[in-house]
């Protein structure tokens, strides 16, 4: 979807593509010399080895390694609604579950809010999840 909707945006056929496949399929990519570049996001192991055997080719890659999910903060959001999805989104089920939110990107302004998220993670309470008022 993300692809489909590069291009209705007017980014033109082949800048970006898509692939699902296992370590065949990226060593293809890596190997290929009509592939100039790789951007890769997932886990340290395969991010290294994309990065050593790309690199090796000459090719230019981005890898963002061990990172899982990532949120984009604009001035103009809701503070308070966005702060408190943001935190429940990193610090729900104690960040350990898939979709957890492990990366926040900050635009303008909304840096500002940075010290209020921080204050709301300080003030989670740590403990046996069978504990009333725990909160992780």
């Amino acid at each position: 979807m993300l692809v489909q909707l590069a291009t209705s945006a007017g980014v033109p056929s082949g800048v970006i593509s898509l692939v699902h496949g296992g370590p065949e399929t990226v060593n293809h990519l890596c190997d290929d010399p009509r592939i100039k570049a790789i951007t890769f996001v997932g886990s340290d192991a395969a991010g290294k080895h994309i990065y050593d055997r790309a690199g090796a080719n000459g090719k230019r890659v981005q890898a963002n390694l061990g990172a899982k999910n990532h949120a984009i903060l604009m001035p103009d959001a809701n503070k308070e609604q966005a702060l408190n999805a943001i935190a429940g989104a990193a610090f729900g089920a104690a960040g350990q579950r898939c979709m957890a939110l492990s990366v926040l990107v900050t635009v303008g302004k909304s840096r500002e809010w940075v010290d209020e998220l921080i204050t709301r993670a300080r003030g989670l309470r740590v403990g046996n999840g069978f504990e009333e008022g725990v909160d992780l």
